[in-house]
C-alpha cells in the first residue's frame, strides 16, 4: 500500500505520477489504512510548498495529490482463487494499453492460492513459471515494476534447528529479480536485500507508522527534519 501511493507522487517533486494495479489474493487490503498513508505525504509536502513560496507549478500539482484521487488511481482486484488470479494476469497487458499511466503492479501475495489449493506440486511448478514470465514480459515490455509478495514457511530437516524460508521454494526465487525479505529481530522490523543484479547484499532498519513505512531515525534528527526539508540527510531506504 505504500508502494501504492508513492507511485502517484507528481513528477515536479521526483514522482511518477503514475496509477497502480492492485491484486489482492488475501483479502488484506484495507481502505483506511490507504487513508492513513495518504495524508501523511501529502501533509509534508504541503510544509515544503509553504516554506519555498507555494511555487504555482508545485502548489497545482499538490492540490491534485488527494486521498480521493490517490484511491480513483489504485485499480483494485481480488482475486478468491489461482484461476482469477491467472485470468487476471493474462488480461494485464490488454488493460495497461488502455492505461498507460499504470507505473506498478502489486500481487499481495502471489503464494496464498499456490500454497493451500494444490496437490500437484508438478501442475503448480509449471504454473508459476508461466506467471512469472508474463510478468517478466510485463516489465520490461510497459516499463512498469512488478512487486510480489511472498510468504514465509518453517523449514525442518531431520537432526538439524527448523528455519523460516520463503515459501514457494527456490524454483521461485530465481524467477525474480530482486529479493527483499522483511523480518523481525527482537522488536526491531528489518529489510535484507537478498538479491539483486546491480546493488550488494544489505540490511537496513525500518518501522511501520500510522503514515506507513519510514526510515529509523535519531530522536535529534526528527526535529531538525522540518527545518531542512530542501537539504535532508542522507539516511538508508527501504526500497
Amino acid at each position: 500500500m505504500q508502494l501504492a501511493v508513492d507511485v502517484q507522487i507528481p513528477e515536479c517533486f521526483g514522482g511518477l505520477d503514475g496509477e497502480v494495479v492492485y491484486i489482492d489474493t488475501e483479502g488484506s487490503f484495507i481502505v483506511e489504512r490507504l487513508v492513513d498513508i495518504t495524508t501523511q505525504p501529502y501533509n509534508i509536502v504541503n510544509k515544503f510548498l509553504r516554506w519555498n513560496q507555494m511555487k504555482v507549478k508545485t502548489k497545482s500539482s499538490m492540490s491534485e495529490f488527494t486521498t480521493e484521487k490517490v484511491l480513483s488511481r489504485i485499480h483494485y482486484y481480488r482475486c478468491h482463487d489461482y484461476v482469477e488470479l491467472l485470468a487476471t494476469v493474462h488480461l494485464l497487458p490488454d488493460f495497461i494499453k488502455d492505461h498507460p499511466k499504470v507505473k506498478l503492479v502489486v500481487v499481495d501475495s502471489i503464494a496464498f492460492h499456490f500454497r493451500h489449493d494444490f496437490d500437484d506440486f508438478s501442475l503448480r511448478t509449471r504454473l508459476l513459471t508461466s506467471m512469472a514470465q508474463s510478468f517478466i514480459k510485463l516489465a520490461t515490455e510497459y516499463k512498469i515494476a512488478v512487486v510480489l509478495t511472498n510468504q514465509m514457511t518453517t523449514k525442518v530437516k531431520h537432526g538439524e534447528s527448523s528455519q523460516l524460508v520463503p515459501a514457494l521454494g527456490e524454483s521461485w526465487g530465481h524467477a525474480s529479480t530482486v529479493r527483499v525479505i522483511l523480518y523481525w529481530e527482537g522488536q526491531q522490523r528489518y529489510a535484507w536485500l537478498y538479491k539483486s543484479p546491480s546493488k550488494k547484499e544489505s540490511t537496513v532498519p525500518y518501522q511501520v507508522t500510522m503514515g506507513g513505512i519510514r526510515d529509523i531515525v535519531e530522536s535529534q534528527d526528527c526535529d531538525e527534519s522540518e527545518h531542512n526539508l530542501q537539504q535532508p540527510a542522507k539516511r538508508q531506504r527501504v526500497t
